[in-house]
């Protein structure tokens, strides 16, 4: 019976992040530091001013009479002036006076809009040189000025040629072009800035500071969630059949009066029991052993020697697209790489395995990368039916396609965990496991210290020493009789 598995307490993100404040707020203050410092040394400054230009019309110059059509809207004749004073024809009278060096890039930053519900102009100019952005902003502005000035007097000029000799004519084209002026009535230089503009180093240095804050923070959280881990039994609601301090060792392994080899036999034991648990009369007769994390190998040796030893014809399918799970152990099999096999000849290709302590198992290589998920379990069922204990050991459920499409196929499937594994790696082996839905699961949890259970050839000594008491003097009755 299991008990429900859960987080361990403080090992959330919240907490991770309170555990790791002081980090935290050490890399939010060095990236406000670099924020501040960087800028500075790596970052021209930029200097902003402005020229203003009131105008004092708000229609076109007609000088013919006083009364030209009036526009209705200060602010429309300011947006199409505005519009006239970033034209070509302006920008280029203004780069002829401006200095030879100002001219290739006064243009960049240059910005002239018009000012909302008023009769003004703006010209904002930037440069690295605080009086280069004066220069910029007023040579534009009287640019703007010059040209006006120039179109005023063209119209008079033509106006003029137009009446003749008609003296009251020539008078009021003279008086209406005087009244009319240039247009502008206020032309306000652009003072010399002291300040660069923004961005300040100050305001980087705070944006810094909080995204590092924020990315460090983020960067613990992350890391929490993918370190969380989780109690007691690791998969909830899955049989647990053995709990060691360590994966079994080859040597033992081969030794069948060993702590490993009794072990493995435990879980063979156990998976017989629940197969009969779930389904009456069911004789598990395929099984596939798989870790969570890890190789699964040596439990997978571990079952099949105790199978064979129990007078079960038993072959090993060694099948991962990371690589052999069982050439560690000494399996026979070189040249997987190259082996592809239909799944009707998987039990022709079978080679003899001498484990040791009169276990003999069979073996049977696949290369994992070019089988079809969906043709795996005809083999497995060709093998059982050639009457094998059939053990398939491959990748985990979560990453291999060959041991998720197993799973489906099998009777039972064995999963070798740790003690305390990341909650992401149980939740994504769970959910595998209730997709390919076996008849029977299980699960062996490996590094758990806390009883001092050994699963290698090496016995130590337990973490926890306990009071052995002294066993009662058997009676003849039952003196050699297995307890």
């Amino acid at each position: 019976m299991t008990t429900s598995s859960h987080v361990r307490n403080g090992s959330g993100a919240w907490g991770a992040i309170s555990r790791q404040r002081w980090k935290i707020l050490a890399v939010a203050v060095l990236m406000a530091v670099l924020g501040y410092v960087l800028p500075s040394q790596l970052l021209t400054p930029s200097y902003a001013t402005t020229s203003t230009i009131t105008l004092s019309k708000d229609r076109p110059y007609d000088p013919t009479t006083s009364n030209a059509s009036s526009l209705g809207d200060p602010t429309k004749w300011a947006t199409l002036q505005a519009a006239v004073a970033g034209s070509e024809t302006v920008l280029a009278v203004a780069e002829s006076t401006l200095p030879v060096d100002l001219r290739p890039t006064f243009r960049d930053g240059l910005e002239i809009v018009a000012v909302d519900e008023s009769n003004q102009i703006t010209v904002t100019a930037a440069a690295e040189d605080p009086q280069d952005a004066a220069t910029i902003a007023d040579a534009v502005a009287t640019a703007y000025q010059t040209v006006n000035t120039q179109k005023v007097q063209q119209a008079t000029t033509a106006a003029l040629a137009a009446v003749g000799s008609d003296t009251d004519q020539q008078q009021t084209v003279n008086l209406n072009a005087s009244a009319y002026g240039n247009g502008i009535s206020v032309l306000d230089a652009a003072p010399v800035p002291t300040v660069a503009s923004p961005p300040y180093a100050w305001q980087i240095a705070v944006l810094a500071g909080l995204v590092g804050l924020l990315a460090a923070s983020g960067a613990v959280a992350w890391r929490a969630h993918l370190n969380q881990r989780v109690d007691s039994p690791p998969l909830e609601d899955v049989a647990e059949l053995g709990r060691w301090t360590s994966a079994p060792r080859g040597r033992g392994i081969g030794d069948q009066n060993s702590v490993e080899s009794r072990n493995a036999g435990i879980v063979l034991v156990g998976l017989q029991h629940l197969g009969h648990l779930r389904t009456p009369r069911l004789e598990v007769s395929s099984v596939l052993v798989t870790a969570a994390t890890g190789n699964a190998g040596a439990l997978a040796t571990g079952l099949a020697a105790a199978a064979a030893r129990s007078g079960r014809r038993v072959v090993l399918v060694d099948a991962d697209e990371d690589g052999s799970r069982l050439a560690a152990f000494g399996a026979p099999v070189a040249g997987a790489e190259q082996r592809i096999l239909p799944e009707r000849r998987w039990s022709e290709e079978i080679h003899p395995w001498v484990i040791g302590g009169g276990a003999v198992v069979g073996v049977l290589p696949l290369e994992a990368r070019s089988l079809q998920p969906h043709v795996v379990g005809a083999g497995v069922r060709h093998l059982v039916e050639a009457g094998y204990l059939v053990i398939f050991v491959g990748g985990s459920v979560v990453n291999s396609p060959v041991a998720f499409a197993v799973a489906g196929e099998v009777d039972a499937v064995l999963v070798q965990i740790e003690a305390e594994p990341r909650a992401e790696v149980v939740s994504r082996t769970l959910a595998q496991l209730s997709i390919a839905a076996p008849s029977v699961v299980a699960q062996v949890v490996v590094g758990d210290t806390s009883n001092g259970t050994p699963a290698s050839g090496e016995r130590g000594e337990p973490l926890r020493q306990r009071p052995v008491a002294q066993p009662p003097a058997q009676t003849p009755e039952v003196s050699g009789h297995r307890g």
